[in-house]
C-alpha cells in the first residue's frame, strides 16, 4: 500500500518555488505583437523575443545578484496559486475604467520545475490578481517594459 504522506511531501518539495528552474512567458493580441520571454535560473540566462520588433530580441546573462533578486521576486507573484485559466471568471476581467499599461488579449505564463514538471497558466483578457507583480518580476529580469505596444 502506498503511503500518502510521503506522496504529498514530495509533490510539496518538487512544486515549490525554490525548485524551479525556468519561468516562460508570452503576451500577445489581435493584430498586435507577440512577445515571448524565457527566465532560465538554472542557465543564469534571459531570452526575449519580439515578433513586431526583432532588431529588439536578445539573450543575455543574469548576475548572481539579479538571480537572487528573481529568486525573491518570484514568491510575490504566487504564480503556483494560479488557477490554470481565467477566460470565465467575470469578477477579475479588467473593465474600461482600469489603467492597463498596455496589457495583453491572451497571456501564458510556463513554469518549469527540476523534475521536469510543468505548471502552465494562461487566460484571454482576464488576469490573475498577481499580474503586475508578475509584470515586475519578468521586467527586473529583461530590464525591459513587459507590455505591448
Amino acid at each position: 500500500m502506498l503511503d500518502i504522506s510521503v506522496i504529498r511531501s514530495y509533490n510539496d518539495v518538487m512544486n515549490s518555488y525554490s525548485d524551479i528552474v525556468a519561468v516562460e512567458s508570452e503576451i500577445s493580441g489581435y493584430r498586435r505583437t507577440c512577445v515571448q520571454v524565457s527566465v532560465r535560473f538554472d542557465l543564469k540566462q534571459i531570452a526575449w523575443r519580439d515578433s513586431l520588433q526583432w532588431n529588439n530580441n536578445f539573450t543575455r546573462s543574469l548576475s548572481e545578484d539579479c538571480i537572487r533578486s528573481l529568486e525573491n521576486l518570484l514568491p510575490l507573484t504566487r504564480v503556483l496559486e494560479w488557477d490554470i485559466s481565467y477566460e470565465t471568471n467575470e469578477e477579475l476581467r479588467i473593465t474600461k475604467s482600469t489603467p492597463t499599461c498596455g496589457l495583453p488579449e491572451q497571456w501564458l505564463v510556463r513554469i518549469i520545475f527540476k523534475d521536469g514538471t510543468v505548471y502552465q497558466s494562461n487566460g484571454r483578457t482576464i488576469f490573475p490578481p498577481q499580474w503586475r507583480e508578475f509584470r515586475e518580476f519578468i521586467e527586473t529580469a529583461s530590464r525591459t517594459p513587459f507590455r505591448l505596444r
